[in-house]
């Protein structure tokens, strides 16, 4: 029988060599609530208490446990695609504004009591929410470009606030992190629905805008919105736009994109990218009969409307095949494990 991997293995596999997505699942998971994923930094999940050596925390890390369709397979499985936006021009979006609609929808029919959501400060510092209300929602319909703990208000939404049924949304790290949650008695079943975000890969936010300021002297407060499409596109507060070569960043890349080759979020009900889509609109793979309710449900009523164009879906799945083809740098290989 092999040994039992504690936090002390996560720390030297994962966390040290720069290879934590800061999901905090290991911080949902944690009996003795002493691990933690600091806001204001990027650096990994930290041990902040006296670890009970209970083993919950390597099980639910997706760098250890990455969902993965084989090349074969490079989107994953889905039952359709097809491009749609939010019908409502009040509703304020990187994109299409579809996954807000689709979780006022989850909300109106009763699939969700919760979801978890991304949120920023002016300073562009990120942390994950518990919405209750679809009314609150459009305030948090916005992409930001960093790892955010979107796990660790699991543990909140269920102990304190008592929710049943509760939504995440997030890239495809996130979402394979919420999906190992199922593996925890506690946690099973409560994750009821999982909107995926298309992505290549994130930046350290610090260093992201010590290259902004070095180039564009601009800090977070000047940005409004930021556009990532074959170049990073800077929407400023002034009603100016700047733009960058997306290559200018590729320093200050995490290091655990490197270990990622999942670009569509493979394990959601629907997966949502602007890649293979016109300006302003979403592209979306419908992977589950939920995901499919969701968007067939949003369409009738009007709240979504579907594009008559060609859904370019030899460029998403070049994309895919792409990042499952990205090379992994020899120092950042992981050993293989054995775990019980």
């Amino acid at each position: 029988m092999s040994q039992l991997l504690t936090f002390g293995d996560l720390a030297s596999l994962v966390v040290k060599p720069n290879l934590c997505i800061r999901c905090g699942a290991c911080v949902a998971v944690c009996p003795p609530d002493v691990l933690e994923v600091r806001e204001h930094t990027s650096e990994g999940a930290q041990l902040v208490g006296v670890c009970t050596l209970c083993g919950l925390c390597p099980l639910v890390c997706p760098v250890l446990h990455p969902y993965e369709a084989p090349l074969e397979k490079p989107l994953g499985d889905y039952l359709e695609y097809g491009i749609f936006k939010a019908s409502d021009p009040q509703l304020k979006a990187t994109d299409g504004g579809v996954t807000t609609v689709l979780l006022e929808e989850a909300f109106e029919l009763g699939i969700i009591d919760g979801a978890i959501v991304a949120t920023k400060d002016e300073e562009w510092y990120a942390k994950a929410v518990i919405v209750t209300d679809k009314k609150e929602l459009r305030k948090y319909a916005q992409t930001i470009y960093w790892h955010v703990p979107m796990v660790t208000p699991l543990r909140t939404a269920i102990e304190k606030m008592k929710l049943k049924k509760i939504a995440i949304v997030g890239t495809g790290c996130q979402t394979a992190a919420a999906k190992l949650m199922d593996k925890i008695p506690k946690f099973k079943g409560r994750v009821v629905l999982l909107l995926g975000l298309f992505c290549s890969s994130t930046w350290m936010r610090e260093d992201f805008y010590d290259i902004v300021k070095a180039k564009l002297n601009l800090t977070p407060k000047d940005i409004d919105d930021i556009l990532v499409k074959n170049k990073l596109i800077f929407k400023l507060k002034n009603g100016e736009t700047r733009e960058l070569p997306i290559e200018d960043f590729d320093s200050v890349i995490f290091g655990s994109c490197h270990v990622c080759h999942d670009f569509t979020a493979e394990v959601s009900d629907v997966s949502l990218g602007a890649n293979g889509a016109p300006p302003g609109w979403n592209f979306a793979l419908i992977r589950t009969q939920l995901g499919k309710q969701l968007i067939e449900n949003a369409v009738k009523s009007g709240k979504l409307l579907k594009s008559d164009a060609k859904p370019k879906i030899k460029f998403v799945t070049r994309r895919a095949i792409d990042q499952k083809l990205r090379t992994i740098p020899e120092s950042k290989q992981l050993p293989v494990l054995q775990t019980r």
